[in-house]
């Protein structure tokens, strides 16, 4: 993907689709969610889901208005390039905002109504997004990262609040006794630290809850992580989950680990 090209090509797409109801609805909210992370806000929303359907795809093939001009062969390569450029939004957010966690504000409200009280610990937290998120709703937590796994994106570059320079096992042994839960969000799929963090928790006392936001098995966190970890089923995080669906064939959720 041309990451340098996405904005560019959001706009063209924009032109492009301005009479496909859909379509048009979709990439006005890709551009509203690039523009609120850029002025470190959420977006006041919840993206829908980005892809083109089988469905969506025979309506504009048959569709002798869109596009007019094409071949079917270069319209059905057109389509199929859009579909492409669907996929890798999240890419994007990724590596040029530096975003790996994309919250959106009714989330937000709705997990600061459930626990309106908590003390949070965020490790890896990136350029704190999510510690940002819930200090803004009243919220106590501490950031930390020392950006060690951040070398191929933008993270870091633009914090969104005070993030602590120290590495996840010092930050937990230094906060640990002041929070109620601990906060990992987007963990390397590669690195094993989530796994030292799941073990160096349970032998903490007080051991604070341990909350992750991940896609369980697979893109994020390490497999030794996923072995260990005993997914506590929580129905205030089930009606967070519900304002944080899958917009792409990534499914991350907000996880409670025992």
């Amino acid at each position: 993907m041309d990451l340098l090209n996405y904005e560019q090509k959001l706009q063209k797409y924009q032109l492009i689709f301005v009479t496909i109801p859909k379509f048009n609805y979709l990439l006005q909210q890709m551009q509203q969610v690039i523009n609120a992370y850029r002025q470190q806000l959420l977006p006041n929303f919840i993206l829908s889901k980005l892809e083109v359907t089988a469905g969506d795809f025979a309506d504009l093939m048959t569709n002798s208005d869109f596009l007019p001009t094409m071949t079917l062969p270069a319209k059905s390569q057109f389509l199929q390039n859009f579909a492409k450029f669907l996929d890798d939004f999240r890419d994007f957010i990724q590596k040029d905002l530096g975003i790996w966690t994309l919250l959106n504000a009714p989330m937000m409200q709705r997990w600061t109504t459930l626990f309106p009280h908590l003390k949070y610990l965020e490790l890896m937290a990136g350029n704190g997004i999510l510690a940002h998120s819930l200090q803004q709703r009243g919220q106590r937590v501490w950031a930390t990262d020392n950006l060690s796994w951040a070398t191929s994106s933008a993270t870091g570059n633009k914090p969104w609040t005070t993030i602590e320079k120290s590495d996840a096992l010092s930050a937990l042994f230094a906060y640990y006794r002041y929070v109620d839960v601990v906060l990992l969000s987007w963990s390397p799929d590669r690195d094993p630290i989530d796994y030292q963090i799941l073990t160096t928790i349970r032998q903490l006392t007080p051991r604070p809850q341990f909350w992750i936001i991940g896609e369980y098995q697979g893109a994020t966190n390490s497999l030794e992580f996923w072995q260990e970890a005993r997914l506590i089923y929580d129905s205030r995080l089930a009606q967070i989950n519900r304002l944080f669906p899958s917009f792409d064939l990534i499914k991350d959720h907000l996880f409670k680990i025992g």
